[in-house]
């Protein structure tokens, strides 16, 4: 069937909207396909190269039948060739002809210029078809869940997990830090978190967080993602951001990222207690982190959350360009699950 691949223009983002939506089998009014966030994630500057984030596919002379956007980004830190490799990962990829090729032709103009690429989970579909583009496993990114507030099962209906999670409470219960860290608001980030940056690139991989692809995230139009300093007296030790999203009466909070200057035990976990405090004073009835690495696991644990499931992640490395055997930190902010 003849089909047509072009960038998305401005005026295709109402149908887009009804495209995913339709697509994903979601409410109308889903946020992550609501207009004013696909010009967010599309439109708006990202600090990148000025390259179209969006493709969209069409019937000839018809509708949509295939959609794919693209976040691109960079890969950072340990051992990575000149200290940073572009990478991207792709959102809002859905196809609505099985079989006919038009996910991988979107997924191939989406590698276009690009020699990396990474993913976070995905369908079995998209699976199948990223297996055949060169991604491979590089690993399972377990996600952690603490129940904040116990009546959440009871309140949405689901009296059988509120059991459930009133003994995973009071088995893992959280451990005060010894040496609490302190958070301070913040409305953008800027040089203050270079040293932290600096640090924590000296032991892992992760995809880039300089200060302009945190304020984008800050400015997530539907709100609810909030900028945090970790602190230790005057001293910035670490920055972070949380999110909190509403889905089913269930207020979820997120702990989108994380990141420390050191990896002293001690540091990680009054970090992440004192992230999850906050999300239950912002009214969050769980938290949700992410552990690719071990020290993040270990501190989530301490602050008494359990694992729930996990995600895989893949890498397209064809050129060998990330490091063998990369640490690699992935947290939320590698997909759109900070806002979802």
């Amino acid at each position: 069937m003849p089909h047509d691949i072009r960038p998305l223009a401005p005026e295709d983002i109402p149908e887009l909207s009804r495209f995913l939506t339709e697509g994903f089998h979601t409410p109308p009014d889903a946020p992550f396909a609501a207009p004013d966030v696909l010009r967010w994630k599309y439109f708006e500057p990202s600090g990148r190269a000025d390259a179209p984030r969006s493709w969209v596919a069409r019937e000839e002379g018809g509708g949509l039948i295939g959609h794919l956007g693209i976040c691109a980004s960079a890969f950072l830190g340990a051992g990575v060739p000149g200290g940073e490799v572009p990478t991207l990962h792709m959102i809002d990829w859905l196809s609505t002809r099985p079989g006919s090729g038009v996910g991988a032709r979107l997924m191939l103009r989406a590698h276009q210029g690009t020699r990396t690429a990474y993913a976070l989970g995905a369908s079995t579909a998209a699976r199948t078809v990223m297996g055949g583009g060169g991604y491979r496993l590089a690993g399972m990114v377990p996600v952690y869940q603490r129940v904040l507030r116990l009546g959440t099962a009871w309140r949405a209906g689901r009296l059988a997990h509120w059991g459930r999670d009133l003994v995973r409470a009071l088995r893992h219960r959280p451990r005060k830090p010894r040496a609490p860290l302190a958070l301070r608001p913040v409305d953008v980030f800027g040089p203050e978190i270079d040293p932290v940056l600096a640090a924590y690139q000296r032991v892992a991989v992760w995809s880039d967080r300089r200060p302009a692809v945190l304020n984008r995230l800050l400015r997530y139009p539907r709100g609810g993602i909030t900028g945090w300093l970790l602190t230790q007296g005057a001293q910035v030790r670490g920055f972070a951001l949380l999110s909190l999203v509403e889905q089913g009466g269930v207020r979820l909070g997120r702990l989108v990222d994380c990141v420390l200057d050191e990896l002293d035990p001690g540091l990680w976990h009054a970090g992440c207690y004192a992230l999850a405090e906050e999300l239950a004073r912002q009214g969050a009835d769980t938290a949700t982190g992410f552990a690719s690495t071990g020290w993040a696991a270990d501190a989530l644990r301490s602050c008494g959350f359990v694992t729930r499931h996990g995600l895989e992640f893949r890498v397209r490395d064809k050129a060998g360009l990330v490091p063998a055997g990369a640490v690699f930190h992935v947290t939320p902010l590698e997909a759109d699950y900070a806002y979802t």
